[in-house]
């Protein structure tokens, strides 16, 4: 709360109302005439002001518009995080593919895990570009070569030498045979 803030908080209600309770309780009874029975009369009435205040804080949300939490300004260390996310989701696509064309991945475990990477992938792009310049036409080259048939992504000049097989240009290791490249 600023020092410009003067709007009353329901917490600040609900103390004010025990406070009340309990002084008016003191005053209206004459026959508590111990300081015991006065000090436990009072802790009484604000112990159920404060569970009053933490009953409306409980179902407050219940009952009220949905409301941002938090800050709605990015750290960029946040959109690093969503960054390097992106990248290992994407590299997990690549490697996945890779696995189909070794055979090491079923047909119908490929499709569901490839769609469930990348929801994931198009998920995070979307958290990223909040209002970014830039950003939104990395997205699309990204999207777009994650859409393209395999007839027609690039395919590199890197062959291997020993089963003469086209491999991507980043790739270490052929993809039939196995051997460096």
């Amino acid at each position: 709360m600023t020092s410009t803030d003067t709007r009353a908080r329901a917490w600040q209600f609900f103390i004010v109302l025990g406070l009340i309770g309990a002084t008016a309780a003191v005053w209206r009874e004459p026959r508590f005439t111990r300081p015991e029975h006065l000090v436990l009369l009072s802790i009484g009435i604000i112990a159920a002001a404060v569970a009053g205040a933490a009953m409306h804080r409980t179902l407050l949300p219940l009952v009220s518009p949905e409301q941002v939490v938090g800050d709605s300004r990015r750290s960029s260390r946040h959109l690093m995080a969503l960054e390097r996310e992106k990248r290992l989701v994407l590299r997990s696509i690549k490697e996945l593919e890779f696995d189909k064309a070794m055979g090491k991945v079923a047909e119908t475990d490929f499709d569901e895990m490839v769609v469930r990477l990348r929801q994931r992938a198009v998920g995070l792009m979307q958290r990223i570009d909040v209002g970014e310049t830039g950003l939104r036409e990395r997205i699309a080259s990204d999207l777009a070569g994650l859409k393209q048939p395999k007839a027609t992504r690039k395919v590199s000049a890197q062959q291997c030498a020993e089963c003469k097989t086209l491999n991507d240009a980043d790739a270490r290791f052929c993809k039939s045979c196995g051997t460096a490249l």
